[in-house]
């Protein structure tokens, strides 16, 4: 057989596999997200999950964040993120943020590879339970074909679990 032949099978199959990857990540997102309430007012934890030069401090993931320009909605960040497993594996992302709505959430979304192979999406809600706590939800969904090669879920269910202990430790000190 020619070796041009050969390559139909390949191509073929690289096909079906790349839609059946697609397929899976429209299905089922791979999403992790943790609930904790810190005593502390909601404007108080606010103050802290909105400054990304500080969110090193408190989110086990990130390096480091900094905004190109004043904080809100369509701000692109400078940040570098740490592998949840790996952590001599570090990446630079170039987020925007999407959501920032004051004392209610932050969202900002970075592509990986390109948005449609492989993209993050990191949120941070808070909820007023009564004037002196706060629920503070955090999560992270990926999406995109390459979205189900995404190995370590659990690892991220750790990290916003960690992440939130942390957020509440600084703030309840």
């Amino acid at each position: 057989m020619p070796f041009p032949a050969l390559l139909i099978p390949l191509i073929f199959w690289t096909a079906i596999a790349a839609f059946s990857s697609w397929a899976v990540s429209r299905a089922l997102p791979l999403r992790a997200s943790h609930t904790i309430t810190i005593n502390a007012p909601v404007e108080k934890v606010w103050e802290l999950v909105s400054d990304p030069q500080r969110v090193a401090e408190w989110n086990e993931h990130i390096v480091y964040a900094r905004p190109k320009d004043k904080i809100a909605a369509g701000t692109r960040l400078i940040m570098k993120a740490k592998h949840p497993e790996a952590p001599h594996l570090n990446a630079r992302l170039r987020p925007q943020i999407e959501v920032f709505e004051p004392n209610t959430e932050v969202t900002w979304k970075a592509k990986i590879i390109a948005p449609w192979v492989l993209s993050v999406s990191d949120s941070t809600t808070l909820r007023a339970v009564d004037e002196n706590h706060t629920e503070v939800t955090q999560a992270m969904a990926f999406s995109g074909f390459l979205s189900p090669g995404v190995p370590f879920l659990t690892s991220i269910e750790n990290i916003k679990e960690t992440s939130n202990k942390k957020l509440k430790a600084l703030l309840e000190a």
